[in-house]
């Protein structure tokens, strides 16, 4: 997630600014769809503007969803990594 790898601000890891942008993909994607790249630079580092596949993946879903589980974890590195597993409430069973 948060990921600068090399340059002057290698190793930054913008926690708050992930788990913040994570909440809002579940629950409210349309507030971040419009984010600009700059911001994820600013924010996430150069790598960081990676989310935007997860963006794309929680495009195919409905509006929606359930996060059913979510593991967040900062290493001693330099990314900040975490995983999420939605699904659509439509499909869940009754």
């Amino acid at each position: 997630m948060s990921h600068q790898l090399q340059g002057e601000r290698a190793g930054l890891i913008n926690t708050e600014f992930d788990l913040n942008w994570l909440d809002n993909m579940v629950n409210d994607p349309l507030s971040v769809k419009d984010t600009p790249h700059t911001e994820y630079l600013r924010e996430a580092g150069s790598e960081g503007i990676e989310v935007i596949m997860w963006l794309v993946m929680r495009g195919a879903m409905d509006l929606d969803v359930e996060e059913v589980y979510r593991f967040s974890h900062v290493p001693v590195s330099n990314s900040h990594y975490g995983l999420t597993l939605l699904e659509n409430k439509s499909d869940r069973a009754t």
